[in-house]
């Protein structure tokens, strides 16, 4: 599924900037949920296989996940505000600390609230859930609802971290969830559609029963991951012998989504062919190999756009393929020089577990 999860990450960076070549494949909400399936089935393998059997295997998913997540998620934050101060060297405007100096000037009683959003953009905790506040013109925080239309996205410096808040919320749930039998993790699913009936019906939530960015209502896409791992392990889904050719139906539906424009059927045909192609090119080590970009790539994608986005930056091609040849030279030297030695760290923590 490497090259599935590489696509999810171009799909969003195609979507925030422009069409690569003339190539779009999916809507943004669509890429992410998409994820996190794959998200569900992959944390139900790993767990299953390398750390149910360690001596502290909660601590030890959990510790290693965020060694996973972390780090390069404060690399890129590092290199957006040392790029936002060479802009405001250079032209004036410090990037996007420059949002915080404006928000600051004009509501000088937002310093304690602006000092929180210091501490989601330094922790990454908490990203989702605060995109539903506001800061008011008294300076205080206020919440606004469980909707979609945020209004602080300015003040992230990586605006699409809150993804990866989400993913914390479900590694927290992993031990919890990934050894229990099917009928409870139907259960788990039985609740979280209730929650979004819920919130629909009673509470008049905006979009109440898709909410994005709400990790309670989003661990149904999660679940999903977890429901075809264990189906897949008793023979209710198709097997790794048709893995190649679901891989290329898979391919097809990506790039005809914006004909088709079903999400139903990617999502369907994620979750029932997901496990079939991951065991099919699992030894794949080209797979592999383009799987690990997915993640500099997405998380990346939004530092460069900085870069392509600037008004001296030439636009010949437009912005997607210059972002994407960016972040993609960028994923690769990240991926040799910083997340493969991090990888082989948080292996040897896992055998440490197991002596």
């Amino acid at each position: 599924m490497g090259v599935i999860r590489f696509l999810l990450a171009v799909s969003v960076l195609i979507v925030h900037s422009s069409p690569v070549l003339g190539i779009e494949i999916l809507p943004g909400p669509l890429a992410v949920r998409t994820f996190y399936i794959i998200s569900g089935f992959y944390m139900t393998l790993i767990f299953t296989r390398k750390y149910s059997t360690t001596a502290r295997p909660f601590y030890y998913f959990i510790s290693n996940r965020l060694l996973r997540v972390y780090p390069l998620y404060a690399l890129v934050v590092i290199m957006t505000l040392i790029l936002s101060l060479f802009y405001g060297v250079w032209l004036g405007s410090f990037g996007k600390i420059q949002f915080f100096i404006d928000w600051y000037h004009r509501v000088p009683e937002s310093a304690p609230s602006l000092l929180g959003f210091v501490f989601f953009n330094a922790s990454l905790i908490g990203q989702d859930w605060i995109s539903f506040f506001e800061i008011t013109r008294t300076g205080t925080l206020h919440f606004i609802g469980l909707q979609e239309n945020i209004k602080m996205q300015e003040l992230f410096l990586i605006p699409i971290a809150w993804t990866v808040s989400v993913e914390l919320f479900f590694y927290l749930l992993t031990p919890l969830i990934v050894r229990k039998n099917i009928v409870v993790v139907l259960g788990w699913l039985a609740l979280v559609i209730l929650l979004r009936t819920v919130l629909y019906l009673v509470f008049d939530v905006a979009n109440g029963f898709g909410i994005y960015r709400f990790a309670p209502t989003e661990l149904f896409w999660f679940l999903l991951g977890v429901l075809s791992f264990k189906l897949y392990h008793n023979n209710r889904l198709p097997q790794q012998r048709h893995g190649k050719v679901l891989f290329i139906v898979l391919i097809a539906l990506l790039f005809s989504h914006k004909y088709i424009h079903s999400d139903v059927l990617i999502y369907g045909s994620v979750f029932l062919f997901l496990p079939a192609v991951f065991y099919r090119f699992s030894n794949y080590e080209y797979d592999r190999f383009v799987g690990e970009l997915a993640y500099p790539l997405y998380i990346s994608h939004c530092f460069f756009l900085l870069i392509v986005g600037a008004n001296r930056f030439p636009k010949t091609f437009g912005q997607g393929l210059p972002l994407l040849t960016m972040t993609l030279v960028f994923s690769i030297v990240c991926y040799y020089y910083f997340l493969r030695p991090l990888d082989r760290f948080r292996s040897r923590r896992i055998m440490s577990g197991h002596e």
